[in-house]
This record gives C-alpha cells, sequence and structure tokens, in this order.
C-alpha cells in the first residue's frame, strides 16, 4: 500500500476539509474503459491519530467502514454516533458527514470506497438505506480479503469480482445486524410506548417503572440496548420536539405549554429549551413563528 501522498488529487472536488491523515495508508485502484458492476475507488487502513477528521459536504461513492480499535464518532443527519471496537459504518453516495477519532483513544480503521448500482440495489432490497451504523458486527475478515487484492492487482477491472464476493458477505452480515436490531424486546417496546403517552404529561421515569413493574436500572439497560439512549434523553428530546411545533404553529403562552408537557414551571422549561436549542422559547417562537 502506498503511502497517503496523493489522496488530495485523488479526491480533489469531494474533500472539504480532511486532517491527521499522516499515518493512514491506502491503495488507489485504476480503472479500463470497460464497464462493470463494481467499481473499487481505493481501499485502506487508517492507524491511530487523534487530529483524524474528515468532512465532506456530498459523497460520490460507497464508504464502508471498519473500527479494529480505539473510538471515535460520525455525525450524519444530524445525529452524532458515537463508534467503537467492532463498529461498522456505512455511508450512501450523496450523503454530507463527517466523522473523527476520539482525541483520548483514536480508532483504528480499515476501510473501502467503491461505486455499484448493484449494491445500491441491495442496500434498499434488504432494508440498510440510512441505517449508517451497525454495533458489534464483526466484518474483519472480509474487509482484510478487500485490502489483500491489492496483491492481485490495483486494476478494478480484475479484482471487481473477488471484491464483489466480499462485499455481498458484508452486506448480508449488515442485514442480519439490522434485522436483529429492529426485533426489539417487548419491554424495550413497552417502555417506549409509556414514553410517547408521556410527552404531554407529567408522568416521570419512576412511574413508568412502577407501571411496568421493572427497576429503573432494567429499564435503562433495555431502552439503550435497543434504542441507544437512555429513556429519560429520548423523552425529553419529544417533549422539546413538541414544543417546538406548539411554538411555532400555535399561540399559547409559554406558561401553558410548559404546563401541557408536565415541567414543573416555565421558568424550568425554558432553562431545558434553551440548553437543547440554544435560543429561549421566545426567541425561538420569533424566529420561526408561521402564525401572522
Amino acid at each position: 500500500m502506498e503511502k497517503y501522498t496523493t489522496f488530495d488529487h485523488i479526491r480533489k472536488k469531494d474533500i472539504a476539509s480532511f486532517t491527521g491523515l499522516e499515518n493512514e495508508v491506502l491503495t488507489y485502484i485504476y480503472h479500463s474503459p470497460q464497464k462493470v458492476p463494481l467499481s473499487i475507488e481505493c481501499f485502506g487502513i487508517t492507524y491511530p491519530n487523534p487530529n483524524f477528521h474528515i468532512k465532506r459536504t456530498d459523497a460520490t461513492y460507497f464508504i464502508l467502514e471498519y473500527i479494529m480499535s480505539g473510538k471515535g464518532y460520525l455525525v450524519v443527519d444530524g445525529q452524532c454516533h458515537e463508534l467503537k471496537a467492532n463498529d461498522v459504518y456505512l455511508l450512501e453516495p450523496g450523503s454530507a458527514h463527517e466523522y473523527y477519532a476520539d482525541k483520548h483513544d483514536p480508532f483504528k480503521k480499515i476501510w473501502v470506497n467503491f461505486k455499484s448500482d448493484v449494491f445500491f440495489n441491495i442496500l434498499n432490497e434488504y432494508g440498510l438505506k440510512q441505517t449508517y451504523v451497525f454495533h458489534d458486527t464483526d466484518i474483519l475478515q472480509e474487509m482484510s480479503r478487500i485490502i489483500e487484492l491489492e496483491k492481485v492487482s490495483v486494476y478494478n477491472d480484475q479484482i471487481y469480482k473477488s471484491a464483489s464476493k466480499y462485499l455481498f458477505e458484508i452486506f448480508m452480515k449488515l442485514a442480519e445486524k439490522n434485522q436483529d436490531n429492529t426485533q426489539s424486546s417487548s419491554i424495550a417496546q413497552q417502555i417506549l410506548a409509556e414514553l410517547d403517552k408521556a410527552i404531554d404529561s407529567s408522568v416521570s421515569i419512576d412511574d413508568i417503572c412502577n407501571a411496568l413493574f421493572i427497576s429503573r436500572s432494567k429499564m435503562i439497560r433495555e431502552f439503550k440496548k435497543h434504542y441507544h439512549q437512555t429513556p429519560h434523553a429520548y423523552l425529553l428530546g419529544r417533549k422539546i420536539g413538541f414544543a417546538k411545533m406548539l411554538l411555532q404553529e400555535t399561540t399559547h403562552s409559554i406558561r401553558s405549554i410548559a404546563n401541557h408537557l408536565g415541567f414543573s414551571d416555565e421558568h424550568y422549561f425554558a432553562n431545558v429549551f434553551k440548553q437543547k436549542t440554544g435560543l429561549s422559547p421566545s426567541q425561538y417562537r420569533k424566529s420561526r413563528s408561521n402564525i401572522v
């Protein structure tokens, strides 16, 4: 694999800002005029570097990466996903995103960038579109085999069939993982239903625990396992989201909205709202209101 020295020229139009690439190596794959169903652009390994940071405004290919060790973060569709060893992320063509290493425990990852209408169809047919992150999904063997194809050739028309095989195996693993994740436990589903019912009330987390006859620790554990956040964070996020709608679409007073959503008083509501949005309720209403 060649040292990361010409990457900026290879993907010049696609790069918004790349930093911390001193410890990254890659293999660039060359293409012939022959049209084939899979085009490998490049693949490589990123070694731990606390300054590693990539941001793209409009990716032109699939980006498939597997975290071998350490930690990092992916920001896509307005959400920040924490990444750790044995996690996978799959970014689609056209996506805007950024990902970066943890400053104290930077990740080591193995990755491949490719274009393929075939795999775009697989993404849709197997329900993987916009899933992005797959936790605890070991694809190291398949990724390593793709990397090892450089020993065969650096020309796409000579390696695309083998690469297609390994990528298909990876996509099937991701599909199986995604199916497992969507089959939430009955407890987690019950918790979610109770939280949704509590959006416009003063029902607390402890009230829901009592209603479901489960401990607070079990509630948090089960909910985080399937929805990757605490019940409190989910409920508060839904309340703030509902508050945004009420501020934008109605003339209800801030006190009335706070009471409706179960906050103890309007001052507490205003403080929480500003912490989450950066604006006070009145500022938000003034900037977003559709009411004439």
